[in-house]
Formats: structure tokens, C-alpha cells, sequence
């Protein structure tokens, strides 16, 4: 193949990766930098490990905030457990499959030769093209790049915390019944001051349910929250079986 079809196919490739990133880059030298793995590099070539590091923490921010405003009852070690989760290395191959990224890696012959290209080396050219793209256009685009990229795994994280947030299926439920929202009434605090437990109970108007305890106020009304759709359940398979009989 000539030089000139080489050139040709080049482009032909980093376009197509624009194109799965949803980033058409201004600056594309930036988009072929952050797929040259250090394996390449001559005195003439620069890596890709200046971009990795950018992106790592371009990466961090990004997931961080949208963690933070996602999810607002989390205390900080829950959401650096959840950021864990999302920034791993199995997150990063994820998204490396979907944007086909091993196909667009340049490396060394010995790694070629090797065959299959170490699923690391190409989760960390996904940073690198996180830090390219905010080299590129700013962090706005490069926050939206990741959002869209990890949305999969975003998305089953909300969808796992919702099945556990009791409070948040309470107020469908109430929502939806009766048209309202609950409420979270503090009954009483028991024990020491080091050990203190909160009991609250979940009230929709007039009626109140069984409440529920715990070392916090949010996690008693949690519980609060509980012990009331267990309630509702409990009236509902009650009224179901009067209706049976009837």
C-alpha cells in the first residue's frame, strides 16, 4: 500500500472513531495521539500516557459530580464505593468494546505479535481519549463524552439503588394511590449520645405506619419507609383474599 493510501486509511479509521465517540475533534492529532500506546514511541513519536493521566482525573470529575447530584442521600463513602464501581477496569474495557477501540490502537509490532492486544492497555486508552477530548473542546464536552459512554453502567447503578431505596418506591406508591406524598415523623431517640438510635414513622395524612429505626434519621426513615410498604402489601393481600371469600 502507497503512502499517500496509508494517509487514507488513516483517516478513513479515526474518522469512524469519531464517529462511535459522538466527538468529531477539531485538533485530531489529539485523537491519534491518545490511541499511540508507548510500545510505538521513537524519538519521534509521543505516547499516549500524558493523555491517560489528564483523562483519569478529567474521568473521576466527571463520574463524581454526577454521582454526587444523582444521588443526594449517599454519604461520601457510599459514593466513592459506587465511583469505584463505574471507573474500574472492567468499566473502561466496557466502553473500549463499544467503541471497537482495539481495532484503532496503535502499538508496537511486539505486542501484535503477541495476538490479543492486554485488555489494560486498552481500558487506559480510554482515559487517554477522555483527556484528548478535553484537550480538544473543554470539560463540558469531555463530561458528556463520559455520561454517554458509562450510561449503561450509570444507569443499572440507579436502577439497583432505587430497587433498595425504600423511601423512593414509598412515595411512587403513595404518589400514585393517593395522589400525595409521605411524610417522616421523628417519635423518639433512644439510647446514649454515642449510640443513639432514631425512630421515625412514615405518615400519609391522618394515617401513620409502623415506624423504624436506626443510628441515623435517614437511615430510620429507610426503615420507616419499609415497614410501610410492608404495611400497604400486607392491607392489599388482606383485601384481596375479603374479596376472594366474597
Amino acid at each position: 500500500m502507497t503512502e499517500a493510501a496509508l494517509k487514507q486509511e488513516r483517516a478513513r479509521k479515526l474518522a469512524a472513531l469519531e464517529t462511535a465517540m459522538g466527538h468529531p475533534f477539531v485538533d485530531r492529532t489529539l485523537l491519534e495521539l491518545a490511541i499511540t500506546h508507548s510500545s510505538l514511541r521513537d524519538p519521534w513519536t509521543e505516547s499516549n500516557e500524558r493523555l491517560e493521566y489528564l483523562g483519569d482525573s478529567v474521568l473521576g470529575l466527571a463520574v463524581a459530580e454526577h454521582l454526587f447530584c444523582a444521588f443526594p442521600d449517599e454519604a461520601e463513602g457510599e459514593l466513592t464505593r459506587l465511583k469505584s464501581l463505574v471507573v474500574s477496569r472492567q468499566g473502561l474495557s466496557r466502553v473500549a468494546r463499544a467503541l471497537d477501540l482495539k481495532t484503532h490502537l496503535r502499538v508496537g509490532k511486539g505486542i501484535r505479535k503477541r495476538g490479543a492486544i492486554p485488555s489494560s492497555l486498552i481500558a487506559n486508552a480510554v482515559e487517554a481519549l477522555i483527556g484528548a477530548v478535553y484537550l480538544d473542546a473543554g470539560f463540558e464536552p469531555a463530561r458528556a463524552f463520559v455520561l454517554r459512554q458509562f450510561e449503561p453502567l450509570l444507569d443499572g447503578l440507579t436502577r439497583r439503588r432505587e430497587e433498595k431505596n425504600h423511601k423512593a418506591v414509598l412515595q411512587r406508591t403513595i404518589q400514585k394511590r393517593y395522589g400525595t406524598t409521605p411524610a417522616y415523623r421523628l417519635v423518639d431517640t433512644v439510647g446514649p449520645d454515642h449510640r443513639k438510635e432514631f425512630v421515625v414513622e412514615a405518615v400519609v395524612g391522618e394515617r401513620s405506619f409502623p415506624s423504624g429505626k436506626g443510628s441515623t434519621k435517614k437511615q430510620a426513615e429507610q426503615r420507616a419507609a419499609r415497614e410501610a410498604i410492608r404495611a400497604l402489601k400486607k392491607s392489599d393481600d388482606e383485601t384481596d383474599a375479603g374479596e376472594a371469600d366474597a
